[in-house]
Formats: structure tokens, sequence, C-alpha cells
């Protein structure tokens, strides 16, 4: 629904397009490996992350043992996994090295590598019973010493630790092409700092490992990259960013059974009809429906009208999900009209006129685009010139306005996806952090992402390992979560209708719910 031109779902206002980079922007290649640094130093928050790999399990040695050539191919893949903390995928390899072929050069060194990528990935007993094996079966390996001590280190978590048993598996799906890189940077950091502040906490229990993948900004890679999470074994994937990216992620997601949360795409067909696929950002249809719900079930409203955009994807979503719920609702929808253009804002009095509103409580103005702003004062104007006397309903366009007496004359109340407020404390300790981290605060082009990352993340934090539920049942049953910005509330269905109600009074805007 989104084209590349105009990627950024919700973020239309944001200053987001291909070819523009804002001041605090470097180029891409320099940021791109940046974060490429910032993944391969970042702490590993589970246990063993100070084990390294041993270079006598990678390497040949002269030996009278047999050189299997699938063998050596098929450990070599396998310490490619390992060394890309590809844990699960690792150990299944290498245990495929000591199974599937006679003794030979690769045996002993593939079981002591499965050992440690089972010990990384949290599996403890399994690690134990591979290690033991190899020091049973091979007395005179030159590798039992290590293995000794690999399993001495599992025996201490499960005999000392049993609260840091296995850790939980976050994955995250962004694309870290050229253009994208400093998107994924934004949310990358939001997310960490949710994580970090989980893992630092005393009461937790299972700490939270983050698995990084790039999606490309390519729908194949996308996919890929959830199925290579897949078989990681995360417990949730964040990600990925835009439209095409999402649609083949989620089928993925499906297919594999791994929970995934889109963080901004709101094109309708990503989660809907999904069991484990979830949007965090409410499609441009759920908006339009969650407005007519308010509209009628908070502000008692029964007669409506609406004006929207024709070609204007956004305005007309949101213009067809609010009719469907007004008369889901039982309300009366006495006026629907697609102007012809954008330009149509400013002749509002000649495209409507005042008797079509005549018996109209509310008039419902899904304006949309990048002049958004411009168009909403223009059809206030016309609003003002026709002297009609009724209530402006409106979406995300219509917050903190410059034209807010005149919004106010119509008591104009909307929703609205994303607020954040710069004195709540909670903002102040987290831009502090923010800053700490990147050296900067969030700006007025990345915040979106900064905030959606780190919301996204802490909501699932709670969630994770909510035994004896799966994570997509616990998130169907948990109370409404409010963020820093967001709103996330997903007991109706795997679209997000946690949305702010706002309206303009006396020139000031009021939150209503």
């Amino acid at each position: 629904m989104f084209a590349r031109a105009n990627r950024h779902p919700g973020m239309a206002s944001s200053g987001f397009r291909r070819g523009r980079k804002a001041p605090w922007e470097e180029s891409g290649r320099r940021l791109g490996r940046r974060l490429g640094v910032l993944l391969g130093l970042l702490l590993i928050f589970g246990p063993g992350a100070g084990l390294r790999v041993e270079r006598a399990a990678a390497q040949e040695a002269p030996s009278p043992l047999p050189r299997i050539e699938a063998a050596e191919t098929m450990f070599d893949q396998a310490l490619r996994a390992f060394r890309q903390e590809e844990y699960g995928i690792a150990a299944r390899r290498f245990e495929e090295v000591y199974t599937q072929f006679d003794f030979h050069r690769k045996t002993t060194a593939a079981m002591l590598m499965a050992g440690k990528a089972l010990y990384r990935s949290g599996q403890y007993e399994a690690a134990i019973r591979v290690l033991d094996d190899l020091m049973r079966t091979y007395p005179t390996s030159r590798y039992v010493d290590e293995a000794r001590r690999v399993a001495g280190y599992a025996r201490q978590y499960l005999e000392g630790r049993g609260a840091v048993a296995q850790p939980l598996q976050l994955g995250i799906a962004l694309p870290l092409t050229e253009d994208d890189v400093a998107l994924s940077q934004a949310m990358f950091n939001g997310i960490r700092l949710a994580v970090e502040e989980y893992n630092e906490d005393p009461g937790t229990r299972r700490p939270i490992r983050m698995v990084f993948r790039d999606t490309g900004n390519d729908p194949a890679r996308a996919r890929a990259a959830v199925q290579e999470l897949a078989e990681a074994n995360v417990d949730v994937v964040i990600g990925p960013l835009f439209s095409e990216e999402a649609r083949a992620a989620a089928a993925a997601a499906e297919r594999a059974r791994v929970p995934l949360v889109v963080p901004l795409d709101a094109s309708n067909g990503v989660a809907e009809g999904r069991d484990y696929v979830f949007q965090a950002n409410p499609t441009l249809t759920m908006r339009g429906r969650l407005m007519a719900r308010f509209a009628v079930r908070n502000l008692r409203l029964r007669d409506f009208a609406v004006v929207a955009e024709f070609g204007n994807a956004a305005s007309e979503r949101m213009a067809e999900g609010f009719q469907d719920e007004v008369l889901r609702e039982g309300a009366a929808l006495h006026y629907f009209k697609l102007l012809p253009s954008a330009a149509d804002w400013y002749r509002l009095p000649e495209e409507v006129g005042p008797d079509t509103l005549a018996n109209v409580e509310a008039l419902y103005l899904p304006i949309a685009g990048a002049r958004a702003t411009t168009y909403v004062g223009a059809a206030l104007s016309g609003l003002a010139r026709m002297g009609v006397s009724l209530r402006v309903l409106g979406n995300s366009a219509w917050h903190d306005l410059p034209m807010a007496q005149q919004a106010s004359a119509f008591s104009t109340t909307y929703a609205n996806i994303f607020e954040v407020n710069p004195d709540d404390p909670a903002v102040r300790a987290f831009v502090q952090r923010f800053r700490a981290l990147t050296g900067q605060a969030p700006t007025e082009r990345n915040q979106r992402l900064v905030y959606t990352g780190y919301d996204v993340a802490r909501y699932l934090t709670r969630h994770l390992g909510a035994a004896p539920r799966s994570l997509p049942d616990a998130l169907r049953a948990a109370e409404p979560y409010e963020g820093l910005a967001l709103r996330l509330d997903f007991r109706e269905g795997p679209v997000n209708q946690g949305v702010f109600f706002h309206r303009y009074r006396l020139g000031q805007i009021d939150r209503l719910r």
C-alpha cells in the first residue's frame, strides 16, 4: 500500500523521504559500519557470553584419521553459524557432522562445538550430555579438557544459578541498506534501551538476548531473515519496517509459528487472519473505525457525515473504516463524499454546502499527506464561512495545529496514534539514557522510530516467557499498555487498537482518553 517513495506509514509529517538526509544523519555506509560494530560488540545478556571459540576446534591438524569432504563442508557451515551467534542452527549442524558419518577428523571437534553451541543457547542439560559423551567415548581427545570446562560451567548454572536457566531471545529484523540504516539505527537504539532496562532489573530471572538479521529492504530477504530467526529459536521478532517486507515476513512468521510484531506498517492484510502476527501501528482502516466507535460510544453522537480525498489512499481507508463502524454501531451516516482532488479542501463550501450538513452532528475529515496541516486549515476556514454548527472529527494530522482557535470553534476531536509528553518524568529519564547511548536526544525526525522501538520492546518484555500461555495468547489477553509514546491493545485482534483521543477547547488540546 505504501510505495517506496512514501514508505513510512503514519509518518507523513515526519520528513522521512528517500533521497533526503536529516542534518544529524551520517552517510549510510559510515553509519552502517557503526551499526555493524554495535551489533557485533553488543553485550549478549545470556550465560557464557565470555566463552571463546577455540581455534583448535576450527583448524585442521595432522591426523591419520580419514578426511570426509561432506563432513568438512558441513563443519565449516556449522562454524560460520556459530560465529554469527546462530547457536540453534550451529548445534544441529555440528550434531550432523558427528552422527551421520563414520569416525573422521572432525568428529570430536564437532562434538565439542555442538556442546558449546548448546551451552550458548542456554540448553545446559543437552550441552552436558554431548560433552560427557565426548569425554567418555574419546578420553584421549585433545578437546577433553575444554569439554570438561564447558560442562562444568553448565553444571554451575543448573546447580547454583538455576534462576538464569535459558535466556529469552528477541529477534530484530531491520534493513541495513544504505538509505535505511539510519532508520534502523534509531529503532534499534530504542529496542536496545528497553532490553537493557529489563536485563538490569534485579528481579529479572531470564535475561533477554538480542538476535539481529538484515532484511535488506527486500521481501525475499525479509522472509529469509524471519526463517533464520525462527531456526535460531527466538521467542519473538520485531520488524520489518516497510509494507512489502512486512507482508513477506508475516507469511514466513505464520508458517514458522514464531510471533512477529510489525512496528510501523499500517497497511491492511499484514496481521488480519493470522495467529502469530501483530501490528503495533493501527491500520488506516482501524483508525477510522476507532474514531467512529469513540464518537458513538463516548461522545454520544448519532448523526454523521464524511468528507475525504479521492485518490489519497490514507484518507480513503480511514473514511471507509469510519463509515463501516458508524453503521455497525447503529448510528446514521447522512453524507459521504470523496473530493476530486486535494485542492478541493479549499472549496469545501462549494463541494459540500451548508444545507447538506444541516442535520449532521459531526463531520469526519480524514486528511493525510505531506501538506495535511495546510488542508486542515483550508477545511476549517471553509466550515467557518458556511456558518455550520457541528463537531469536527479528525485523525493524527489534526494534532498540535497552529490554528488551535479555529479548531476549538468546532470542538475538534481526533484520534492520535503517537504522542510524547516532554514533561513526563519517565520521558525525561529516557532522553537522558538515550543521550548517554548515542550522544544526543531523539530528534523530531527520528523520535517516532526511537520511541516505537522502545515501547514495543518494553511491552514485549512484560509478556515474554508468559507461562502457561504462549506469547500470542498472552498478548491477546494482556491489559492495554501505555508507554512513553504508544498505546498497545490486542485484546480484540492482531491489529493494535490502542490510540489517544484529544479535543481542542479554548485554543488548547485536552486529552479525552
